[in-house]
């Protein structure tokens, strides 16, 4: 049976595929009740038709975030570490009852969730004041596996539009410590990096993520980074050691909070923003957020992009206290998957209330003819009238 109450929510991952269901009627959480291997499954739409079997349900509306390049029309996504190449087209012919589908980048995702954010699920960082999540243009950064970076436009009253970036693979920004110890212990690490990626280049995400955490610690305890991932020591574990007081961890995250802000400075630079918002993965940790915040390392590094440095001054900085933004995005994207729904609803039903009118209209033109098919009309023309003043704001929903 078709269910059009929920909307499916599919997230796709590396290691995993979670799948849960929204209702408009249970606010704005996901329960993600299904969660398989995607080794498990030769296709996506092999485990989505998995969990709808298991859940006995054909829901008309689908909301699909993922990891990998989305293409122009944001129809079709390469999914990063899997061999998955989801497409809505593809899915929509398995899954026919599916009416609306919508793709999207798995962190623009984390961009459409603020604006759903309150004004306690927030908060300023680095001395700036509390600003509007609403306007303007807001560069949103967020470390966690890789390096997620998007950017989001607010102009007026117009709906938000969310630019996605791989600025996390740039090549590595330029550091300078100002210090010949930690200069040399940056060129060592950058050494090392260069070893272990060949023949690739070293990317930004290389230092700058919980992966690269992981790398730097690596490189500052023994010159060399694991090639089994098993080996490595995770960000989590990096962190608990630096609480702890580890040289080598506080030193891990000393040349994090450098770069993190050298990248950040880029991008400030590029699009001419003067709101850097950090959300999700290592930044959901109080502490990590605290250590930046006490440093230097960041703002310094920030700061010193050439002959913009004055204006850099004048950015504010915002923090994320909601841990799962991703699932806050997928339910923005799901309400206003069911606002079209509701929409095209309202205008079906127009048209047959229409139709009915004209055919009335017709039979009475027809079988008496005289004043009241003059009547008649002049009602049907003011319907008319209304009804395309209804449809005037109707664009604003045909969008993704």
């Amino acid at each position: 049976m078709n269910d059009k109450k929920n909307v499916l929510i599919c997230d796709i991952g590396g290691t995993n595929v979670r799948f849960g269901l929204y209702n408009r009627n249970q606010g704005d959480e996901v329960t993600f009740d299904g969660k398989y291997k995607c080794v498990e499954f030769s296709s996506f739409e092999e485990a989505v038709g998995t969990y709808l079997k298991n859940k006995k349900i054909k829901p008309t509306l689908c909301v699909i975030g993922a990891a990998g390049d989305l293409n122009d029309m944001e129809t079709e996504i390469v999914v990063t570490n899997t061999p998955w190449k989801a497409s809505i087209p593809k899915l929509k012919s398995y899954f026919p009852f599916f009416k609306h589908v919508r793709m999207v980048n798995d962190f623009a995702l984390q961009g459409w969730a603020l604006s759903e954010l309150g004004q306690d699920q927030y908060k300023p960082v680095f001395g700036t004041q509390k600003t509007s999540l609403k306007k303007g243009k807001i560069v949103v950064i967020g470390p966690g596996t890789g390096l997620g970076t998007c950017l989001i436009m607010q102009e007026g009253k117009k709906q938000q539009t969310i630019y996605t970036s791989e600025a996390g693979h740039n090549t590595m920004p330029h550091v300078d410590f100002k210090n010949s110890d930690m200069n040399a212990r940056r060129d060592a690490i950058l050494e090392g990096l260069k070893k272990h990626y060949a023949p690739q280049t070293p990317i930004t995400e290389h230092i700058v993520s919980g992966t690269g955490i992981s790398n730097v610690y690596h490189l500052c305890v023994s010159d060399t980074i694991p090639k089994d991932k098993k080996s490595k020591v995770p960000a989590e574990r990096i962190e608990d050691l630096a609480k702890n007081g580890d040289e080598n961890a506080l030193l891990t995250f000393k040349i994090f909070n450098a770069y993190m802000g050298a990248h950040a400075g880029s991008l400030a630079a590029t699009t001419k923003t003067k709101h850097i918002f950090f959300c999700g993965g290592l930044m959901a940790s109080p502490w990590v957020l605290n250590q930046m915040e006490k440093s230097d390392d960041f703002m310094k590094q920030f700061t010193e992009r050439a002959a913009l440095s004055v204006a850099m001054n004048s950015v504010h900085f915002s923090a994320s206290l909601y841990r799962d933004m991703s699932t806050l995005g997928a339910v923005v994207r799901a309400k206003r998957l069911l606002d079209l729904n509701d929409t095209e609803k309202a205008k079906a039903s127009a048209n047959r209330d229409l139709l009915f009118k004209l055919t009335t209209l017709q039979a009475l033109v027809e079988e008496e003819g005289g004043p009241e098919a003059f009547k008649t009309m002049k009602k049907l023309i003011r319907s008319v009238e209304k009804f395309k003043k209804a449809q005037q704001g109707r664009g604003a929903y045909h969008t993704r």
